[in-house]
């Protein structure tokens, strides 16, 4: 800003340092000061304002003495006109003795000398041009005072040890580049006015306040401040860091494999590149720290520490997303929180209890979807798969990234009954050049063949109209299935490729039967699709057993008794994503469902009915009943499968130990089923929930529909879609 309207206020109006040499040829007063600024008087004349003769001159022009590194010793010659000496604030006169010990014996001088004013001029310049050249010295003097203290200090600042700056440093600083257009001139009502101690780094100002805060709120960016690594913030050490990541890839990856084993088990690569996937592989692994040592809870000691800044971090990308986050790693940081939703802890017994819901896992999918689109992973990430001969491996992890994300994107719309989003065909067209790449990872196969079922899902909008669409998906999983097999063939099969087909693509079926089922009229519903979904629903129980208990088609032996859980199946269901324990849970709900409502009997056969229309009852032993067995093994395996406290399948376990009872109660079933044929609805799908008290689960505790909704089950999992006279089946 020009010193003539930054100091316009505090400016008398008379006389200046140095007129121009058109006021001084009419000999009027002058408004102006240098060369670059013009007086007031000329330009209410409109002529030239000149200051060209004695622009170069240290005298006249201020802005040359804007760095002054040496002021002139006080003289004789430095007095006014009526040889009296020209007044010294008496805080400058203590300093001078101070800085004449702190530069003696100094070689480098502290300032140039400035020339001597011209004792020929006018009395009315001499003077201002003295008090410039006194005013310039004490500058230079405090500064060079202020810098000395301020090297003996610590470099930490504390309230007692910060740098102090007085009027005169704010006004000048000494060492400011001629750019900034401060005022070099500082007019002499402030200078009277000014406290006496203004000059001494004692009375000075402080600026460590609010005023400090405010000023760097506009040079530096909040973001840098918000540091959220674990090892940074000592919640974690590198060392533990380094095992919870081999607790992630040896464990959870396989549930969940659309990371890069060779690239994201580099944990400093994972660190620098993005704080949000470190923070989400971390709070996996996290989850399954004592795992091996079978404690009562298997977190990390550390472990809602973690989640802490893992929340801080989501917060701030969705907040206040910067640059940097615009990349894969964030999708796929996304992408883990929603398949292993975080623990908390209760406020009953400091306990802990998982965060999954069907409504948070949708959100958080959709916010990973929001990202994915905003990179254009959709339109992009196969199109370099167009000539094979030249993807990269980034490429690769581009692709694998999106095939995850589209899959689960159509597995979540079939289970909440909701439309997808992504369009999976541009994928698929490139699906073979992707799977035929050097790149390829061996969990690619059956990433592949589940993206296949996605793929055929994704034509009928996840909500098929026909029996026959139902008859067609499951002909496409069956081919999708033989073709993963065959693949295997070659090649040892993992655990999880074993258990892949009972749970990913049965629960597929499943859904897909139940979705037609839900908007089926009702004389469909007890019909070839109820038939294939009770299938498929006790071919993912039957699967938790031990094989013993199975024949090779995966059917219960009708004279086994008793299931035991499969040890393989609980080591991978300990790690499974969250969403595999509503897969289990729902099974078993349809099949009991089903059962209350006189579409099956305990042997999971149709049932059968007199020619007066009334039910044949077959006398059976609960206990030894295959609905009872299946829904019994898949209770023993969630307990099994979990510690005692936090985990998810810990949650559902009482849910399947509630179906158990009310199997074993005969006299419940006989309630229901009278009142059922009572009103005559032996159509219904499902029972009424609004029954008097005498049809509730008066001694066995709360009934299916209670134990589901106390387990954290949502409504939507099951039909929204309510008749007068019946309740949908989904």
């Amino acid at each position: 800003m020009p010193p003539h309207q930054s100091n316009s206020s505090a400016l008398p109006a008379g006389r200046t340092g140095h007129a121009c040499v058109q006021c001084r040829h009419r000999k009027q007063k002058c408004g102006g000061f240098t060369y670059d600024i013009k007086c007031r008087p000329c330009i209410t004349r409109g002529v030239n304002c000149s200051f060209q003769e004695e622009v170069k001159d240290l005298r006249y022009n201020p802005y040359l003495r804007l760095r002054p590194s040496r002021s002139p010793p006080i003289s004789a010659d430095s007095v006014r006109p009526d040889n009296d000496p020209l007044p010294v604030p008496a805080s400058s006169a203590a300093i001078l003795p101070t800085l004449a010990a702190f530069d003696h014996g100094d070689a480098q001088p502290l300032s140039p000398a400035l020339p001597a004013p011209n004792h020929g001029a006018p009395a009315d310049e001499a003077l201002p041009n003295q008090i410039d050249s006194l005013k310039s010295r004490i500058v230079d003097l405090e500064s060079r005072l202020v810098a000395a203290q301020s090297g003996h200090a610590d470099y930490i600042h504390t309230p007692s040890q910060s740098r102090v700056e007085t009027s005169f440093v704010h006004q000048f600083k000494a060492g400011q580049a001629q750019s900034n257009h401060q005022s070099p001139i500082i007019s002499l009502g402030s200078f009277s006015n000014s406290n006496s101690h203004s000059l001494s780094p004692q009375g000075g100002v402080n600026t460590d306040g609010p005023l400090k805060a405010l000023n760097s709120i506009q040079t530096h960016d909040p973001v840098h401040f918000e540091v959220h690594d674990p090892v940074t913030r000592s919640v974690l050490t590198e060392g533990e860091a380094h095992v919870i990541f081999r607790l992630y890839f040896s464990n959870c990856h396989p549930n969940a494999p659309f990371l890069d084993v060779e690239l994201d088990t580099d944990i400093d690569r994972v660190r620098s590149s993005s704080v949000l996937l470190f923070l989400a592989i971390l709070s996996v692994g996290g989850r399954f720290w004592s795992a091996s040592s079978k404690t009562s809870c298997w977190l990390h000691p550390r472990y809602t520490e973690i989640v802490r800044l893992l929340d801080a971090e989501v917060m701030r990308v969705t907040l206040r997303p910067n640059h940097d986050d615009q990349k894969l790693e964030t999708v796929q940081a996304l992408m883990l929180c929603a398949h292993w939703m975080p623990f908390d802890l209760t406020n009953v017994q400091e306990r802990y209890r998982s965060r999954f819901s069907e409504a948070g896992a949708w959100q958080c999918l959709g916010l990973a979807i929001r990202w994915a689109t905003a990179l254009a992973l959709e339109r992009s990430c196969h199109t370099s798969f167009l000539s094979p001969e030249t993807v990269t491996r980034e490429d690769v992890q581009r692709f694998r990234a999106m095939l995850y994300l589209v899959e689960s994107d159509h597995y979540l719309a079939l289970s909440a009954r909701r439309p997808s989003y992504l369009n999976p065909k541009p994928l698929h067209s490139v699906l073979s050049n992707f799977l035929r790449c050097k790149y390829v990872q061996s969990t690619d196969i059956r990433l592949a063949s589940l993206f296949k079922v996605a793929y055929g899902a994704h034509f009928t909008g996840c909500r098929p109209t026909t029996i026959e669409s139902v008859e067609a998906f499951d002909k496409d999983v069956q081919l999708i299935e033989r073709q993963f097999t065959s693949s295997q063939s070659d090649r040892s099969m993992d655990g999880f490729s074993q258990h892949f087909p009972f749970t990913s693509l049965r629960w597929y079926r499943l859904s897909y039967a139940c979705a037609f089922l839900d908007a089926a009229d009702p004389a469909q519903r007890s019909g070839k699709a109820l038939t294939w979904a009770i299938e498929w629903a006790s071919q993912i129980l039957t699967h938790l057993s031990r094989p013993s208990a199975t024949t090779n088609n995966g059917v219960l032996s009708p004279i086994q008794v008793q299931m035991e859980p499969d040890p393989s199946v609980i080591d991978i269901m300990s790690y499974a994503i969250d969403h595999y324990f509503v897969v289990i849970a729902y099974a078993a709900f349809f099949l009991v469902n089903s059962w209350l409502s006189n579409l099956i009997d305990m042997s999971l056969r149709p049932t059968r009915q007199h020619s007066n229309g009334t039910l044949i009852q077959e006398a059976t032993d609960p206990s030894t009943s295959l609905l009872f067995r299946l829904v019994d093994v898949a209770a023993r395996t969630f307990e099994a499968a979990s510690p005692s406290e936090g985990h998810l399948a810990r949650r559902y376990a009482p849910l399947l130990h509630g179906m158990t009872d009310l199997i074993m109660s005969s006299s419940n079933q006989a309630q229901v089923q009278a009142h059922l044929q009572g009103v005559g609805n032996a159509n219904a799908v499902m029972p009424d929930t609004n029954l008097g008290p005498e049809f509730q689960s008066h001694h066995l505790g709360d009934d299916l529909w209670e134990m589901w909704q106390q387990a954290g089950l949502e409504p939507m999992i099951w039909s929204n879609i309510l008749d007068d006279n019946q309740l949908g089946l989904s």
